[in-house]
């Protein structure tokens, strides 16, 4: 079969298109994949294979989508190592069914981010009504955090690029210059901030009093600074979390919500080919896409 190996950590041209052997089973689900996600998590991973585990040479991709091999079954596949290929080998936990109102590039997509979102939104605790920030919100977590907010009632804000800011208006959120000098006037409940580095700061200071939060990640640098007296004042919490904490009936709720349309789901920027990977990551780490990224085997 195809698949993109990784042999040692670097930029994107380390990411190669491959024939390997078929994974067997060995008490995994077989999947056909029709459709793999292109997460941030990869792009770590493709940059520095020893700080997630990763051991060249390896298949990167964690989110993809097709049929099982066994019953011909359309499920999605998230959390399993291996999705930039034609077969992907998974724990039977981390495939779920799939109905057949949800496409493939959607179903592949809504893996990792939405868990994330939704994951981070519980953590936060946010409720209806509440103002919750959304900084990144072009990304394709971003987006699942503006989708996840809406379905709970918040009144959601969200950070892009000037060219980016229709877009965020049809997901149903208010859209702001990451330096908007209205951000500090939100009074947020939570602030969902997959950024950090320089934007940490401006999170914080969107914070009402009691306000949350709330990390997954580090998409510009794991290094922040911020002023302590703000985050004391304002009696404020900093959650760090991520999808790893989503169980399979709870990715399930998720995925019957966008087949019932309660979620919009995951927005599909576009579609390449497999042996297109690495111009995916380049798209992606020079923030020329708004949502996701999927490789087609």
């Amino acid at each position: 079969m195809r698949a993109i190996v990784v042999h040692e950590g670097g930029g994107p041209d380390v990411l190669k298109l491959e024939d390997v052997p078929e994974p067997t089973p060995n008490g995994k689900v077989l999947v056909r994949v029709e459709a793999a996600a292109v997460n941030h998590f990869d792009i770590n991973q493709r940059m520095a294979p020893e700080m997630s585990g990763a051991n060249p040479p390896f298949t990167p991709g964690v989110d993809a989508a097709g049929t099982r091999a066994d019953t011909g079954e359309r499920v999605l596949v998230s959390g399993a190592l291996g999705s930039y290929a034609e077969l992907v080998a998974a724990p039977p936990e981390n495939v779920r069914p799939i109905p057949d109102s949800l496409d493939v590039d959607r179903a592949a997509a809504l893996g990792v981010t939405y868990k994330t979102a939704w994951a981070a939104l519980s953590d936060a605790e946010l409720q209806a009504g509440e103002t919750l920030l959304v900084q990144a919100g072009s990304s394709g977590t971003g987006q699942a955090a503006i989708d996840n907010g809406r379905y709970l009632g918040a009144k959601v804000y969200a950070t892009a690029g000037s060219s980016k800011h229709d877009r965020l208006r049809e997901l149903g959120a208010e859209p702001l210059a990451y330096d908007d000098e209205r951000i500090p006037e939100l009074g947020a409940a939570v602030v969902f901030d997959p950024v950090a580095g320089d934007v940490f700061e401006r999170s914080l200071a969107a914070l009402a009093p009691g306000g949350r939060l709330v990390t997954c990640g580090a998409l510009e640098s794991p290094m922040v600074t911020m002023n302590l007296w703000t985050l004391i004042g304002k009696r404020a919490r900093i959650i760090g979390t991520g999808g790893g904490s989503v169980t399979p009936e709870e990715l399930d709720h998720l995925i019957q919500l966008v087949a019932d349309g309660k979620l919009n789901g995951p927005v599909i920027d576009r579609e390449l080919p497999l042996d297109q990977a690495a111009e995916a990551h380049r798209l992606i780490e020079d923030r020329q896409t708004f949502g996701k990224v999927v490789l087609k085997p």
